[in-house]
């Protein structure tokens, strides 16, 4: 039995590949017309810069002149997490506290296909204002519906860049996938919170590795009888 269950974890591994990125969203290469930092909102959805998926946002303030957001905006970025290596640009919900609509509770929802992945992770890099967003919640959902929380943080961000990693192993396999960030908090209109290279990774088994566990988990149960 022992040697059985040998073969099936050497198949296991053997049939895994390293990490590989699904999705990337460096925000390098948005139009920012006029000289400002507001997207457009024909920016949305958002595609990714590397791999596939899309970016698009929900619950916010959608205030905008000839097209261009103003509470939607993208400072500069940074080098850190970014896989190109290029600091670029970033994403960034402003507080819009004073508007009709406030950005207290907008979304930014990355949506991808799961369906061949597994060993699903998010990293980004945050920073922020001391009037910007002091809660963020990131949810998984699967088709629209939450299926896990993996993080609330709290406590407004400070200037400088902090990278942050989290499990999406909830949606391996899933189709409909996406991570989906809460803001709340904000105290000011132009209190902000910014995202930069955002990245969701993961593992697809190699050709064979699926069917050589199941063979190996046979040859265990039969060795078991």
């Amino acid at each position: 039995m022992k040697k059985a269950l040998i073969i099936v974890a050497i198949a296991g591994f053997a049939g895994l590949s390293s990490a590989d990125t699904v999705a990337n969203w460096g925000f390098n290469d948005q139009g920012l017309p006029g000289g400002g930092f507001g997207f457009q909102v024909s920016d949305f959805p958002y595609s990714a810069d590397v791999g596939s998926g899309e970016m698009t946002l929900g619950n916010f303030n959608s205030d905008n002149a000839a097209g261009v957001y103003t509470y939607v905006q993208s400072f500069s970025g940074t080098t850190t997490l970014a896989i190109d290596g290029v600091s670029g640009g970033s994403f960034a919900f402003q507080g819009a506290t004073g508007q009709g609509v406030t950005n207290n509770g907008a979304q930014a929802i990355f949506a991808f296909d799961g369906t061949s992945w597994t060993g699903l992770e998010i990293d980004f890099a945050r920073r922020g204002t001391s009037t910007g967003f002091d809660s963020l919640t990131i949810g998984l959902y699967d088709s629209g519906m939450l299926i896990d929380t993996v993080a609330v943080i709290l406590g407004a961000q400070s200037s400088s860049w902090n990278s942050n990693n989290y499990d999406l192993s909830s949606l391996n396999g899933v189709t409909d996938a996406s991570v989906v960030f809460t803001f709340d908090g904000a105290t000011s209109d132009t209190g902000n919170n910014r995202l930069d290279n955002v990245t969701i990774s993961g593992i697809v088994p190699a050709p064979g590795a699926l069917a050589l566990l199941g063979m190996g988990g046979l040859v265990g149960v039969r060795r078991r009888r």
